[in-house]
């Protein structure tokens, strides 16, 4: 018996269209059986489904986390933090959008402030915005700044600038909130080096939680970012480090009987020139999700 055309030559579908022959009719269900490729894969879905649906619950997971912080970090200051105008000291200086602060004129800094609320002995300001007793702020701080003069390498005291939280009824209790009831990381000379410390009540001044330059000559430029988490829910302040993104020091117990505020503040212009800008903040209540994670 003679194989037909269709017995043997192995035509796809396109082929038929292709060599203008017609297509063979097609025998209904008699004897119809699914191809076994088709049955491997029922069978490998149905042993594997919780592997499956656990994979496809974790992609939906992920999107739910990363898309919120994705979102938030499309904007530099999320939350719209910034250095507040009114209380800044008359001895330092203020960019336009109050985003950086100087302890020297310059031209991204060329406002010295004068109001009648602003700070009379802490040589810096306040943030924008003080906390409650539920939030959680995130904020980076990049510092630059250039030594003019060979600090003494003796010496431990040469403040250079401070990030800390106090309370706002005082804050300008003292020149900077260490060596009050704040709570103080601040960066200063640390005999030959330049150094990151946590204070709080002139306590922990001399006990450096990082070293941020090696030298503290002359003509000596540094540049770096820190990260500050405010977790007033749980009454901590902490560092973290920007390059290894590590803690440093967390404090604990922050608490005040009235607002608690963010304080910055810039030294020594004889010495040292010094810039801080607040260039990236978040509220984490503003994100669900994340809130729950953090």
């Amino acid at each position: 018996m003679m194989s037909s055309l269709y017995d043997t030559v192995d035509f796809s579908s396109d082929d038929y269209d292709r060599v203008g022959i017609q297509r063979p009719k097609s025998q209904g269900n008699q004897n119809q059986q699914k191809p076994v490729v088709t049955k491997n894969i029922c069978v490998r879905i149905k042993q594997h489904r919780f592997s499956i649906l656990a994979f496809v619950s974790g992609i939906i997971i992920t999107i739910f986390i990363t898309v919120p912080v994705m979102l938030t970090k499309s904007s530099t200051i999320e939350d719209d933090s910034r250095f507040d105008r009114k209380s800044t000291h008359l001895s330092v200086f203020l960019s336009k959008d109050n985003t950086i602060l100087s302890n020297v004129y310059t031209r991204e800094t060329p406002d010295a402030v004068n109001h009648p609320k602003q700070l009379q002995t802490y040589l810096g300001t306040l943030g924008n915005r003080c906390f409650t007793s539920t939030d959680k702020i995130y904020f980076e701080i990049k510092s630059t700044f250039n030594i003019l003069s060979t600090m003494q390498d003796n010496d431990t005291r040469t403040l250079i600038a401070e990030v800390g939280l106090v309370g706002r009824n005082k804050v300008d209790n003292y020149f900077y909130v260490g060596g009050s009831d704040g709570w103080s990381f601040s960066i200063h000379n640390c005999l030959r080096s330049i150094c990151l410390s946590a204070e709080h009540q002139k306590q922990n001044f001399d006990k450096p939680i990082k070293i941020i330059s090696n030298s503290n000559k002359a003509r000596t430029h540094v540049s770096g970012r820190l990260g500050f988490f405010v977790n007033m829910n749980r009454k901590e302040f902490s560092v973290i480090d920007k390059e290894t993104m590590t803690i440093l020091h967390t404090f604990q117990r922050v608490s005040s009987p009235g607002e608690i505020c963010p304080a910055f503040a810039v030294y020594n212009p004889r010495v040292v020139e010094v810039k801080v800008e607040m260039t990236y903040s978040y509220d984490f209540q503003k994100i669900p999700v994340f809130n729950v994670i953090a």
